[in-house]
């Protein structure tokens, strides 16, 4: 099959859309497709990556007011960057109105910054995957004020309803998990015509040395993500001292609130900056635990996902472990999204060795349900049936 994948930024650091991405195409070019990933921004070592694994990135540029991931160096450039997306929602960016062609599917992942209007199936089948909530939040995760409402304000309905125009005439919606697709529906997203389809994301897992890494002479919790508030970064740092455990504490990664993290660096906390793949595998292998507590409802943790993989539990707040984490069997979920009851998480499973135990095996039984070729298999038949829905519709 010819297959492009449409991502509005290709960029490293790669979040999660973006390794996710590139791990789909490296899969689908070792079943001998034709693949490609579009994108508006790559920067020279993304390129160079997907190139070492035979992946060829086209650029298709559009004009934003400022790089990706910035969030805007003013409140008006933060505005003129939505009104655009809004305006690009209806009318499709030049560079982007001939990406259809030749092409037996388009998948996009994300389109803020290119504009919804690019997940309208006119030439050939379009599948969306919704790594996020874009497709009704500007935000991406719904939080307000570190809560989840049941409505957003009138300036985002308004802005989901002109993407909803397009996302009605795409051929599929993938939604990662069943709890991701029911969020939308409560903030009013309605498919239409599309069909909608809940496919768990697998993953692969990440490389790591093969050596046999001796147990942490006492319990070593390991966090790895980026470094903002809705990935709970505040929240952990302040469980932390709270929970004063004889303990490590790692935290791997980058993003806007890493003076904070810098700052509560020493003693029994350790910051690490970013870390490559390799080494992300490495310190998965050598924690008791990962932590992972988002306070959004993640669509899919990938890097819970690669710490099962690895072998390791997972200690997260109930956003965050969403149906991947069950509490007692392959980790520990606590009980709100707070800092007391993440440290009480923390407390129980650094105190109580036969649950750690428990919880390390359950976390290695289910590396199974992740399998990536199975997969891969799922977004196939995703495609089969977005071209059979296509071709009655043409």
């Amino acid at each position: 099959m010819k297959i492009t994948h449409l991502h509005s930024t290709f960029v490293t650091p790669w979040g999660g859309a973006e390794a996710y991405v590139f791990s789909l195409v490296a899969a689908q070019c070792a079943r001998g497709h034709d693949v490609e990933i579009v994108t508006a921004v790559a920067d020279a070592d993304s390129i160079a990556r997907a190139s070492a694994a035979g992946v060829r990135v086209v650029v298709r540029p559009t004009w934003r007011p400022y790089p990706p991931d910035r969030h805007g160096s003013s409140p008006l450039s933060r505005a003129l960057f939505h009104a655009l997306d809004v305006v690009h929602g209806v009318i499709r960016p030049r560079s982007y109105r001939r990406v259809q062609d030749d092409r037996d599917v388009v998948h996009v992942h994300r389109f803020q910054g290119v504009g919804a209007s690019v997940l309208r199936a006119l030439r050939t089948p379009v599948v969306h995957t919704a790594h996020d909530f874009c497709l009704v939040d500007t935000t991406s995760t719904t939080l307000r004020n570190g809560v989840l409402p049941p409505r957003l304000d009138p300036v985002q309905r308004f802005r989901a309803r002109v993407v909803e125009m397009s996302a009605r005439r795409t051929t599929a919606i993938v939604f990662p998990s069943e709890r991701t697709r029911l969020r939308h529906a409560q903030l009013g997203f309605r498919a239409g015509r599309a069909l909608s389809r809940v496919v768990p994301h697998g993953w692969p897992a990440p490389p790591s040395p093969d050596l046999d890494i001796e147990p942490p002479p006492r319990p070593r919790f390991v966090f790895l993500g980026r470094l903002q508030q809705s990935k709970g970064i505040g929240l952990l740092l302040r469980a932390w001292v709270d929970a004063r455990l004889d303990a490590d504490l790692v935290i791997a990664g980058d993003g806007p609130e890493r003076d904070a993290v810098q700052a509560a660096a020493g003693g029994s906390v350790e910051y690490v900056g970013w870390v490559d793949a390799e080494a992300k595998g490495a310190l998965i292998r050598s924690a008791t635990a990962l932590v992972f507590p988002s306070l959004w409802p993640e669509t899919f943790g990938l890097v819970i996902a690669e710490s099962l993989l690895l072998g390791r539990p997972v200690v997260a707040t109930p956003a965050a472990a969403g149906e991947l984490v069950v509490d007692g069997e392959n980790g520990v979920v606590s009980a709100e999204a707070t800092p007391a009851a993440f440290s009480e998480a923390l407390r129980r499973l650094a105190a109580d060795a036969s649950l750690l135990e428990t919880v390390t095996a359950g976390a290695a039984a289910s590396a199974a349900g992740l399998d990536f070729d199975r997969h891969v298999d799922r977004i196939d038949v995703i495609y089969r049936e977005a071209h059979e829905a296509f071709g009655a519709r043409a």
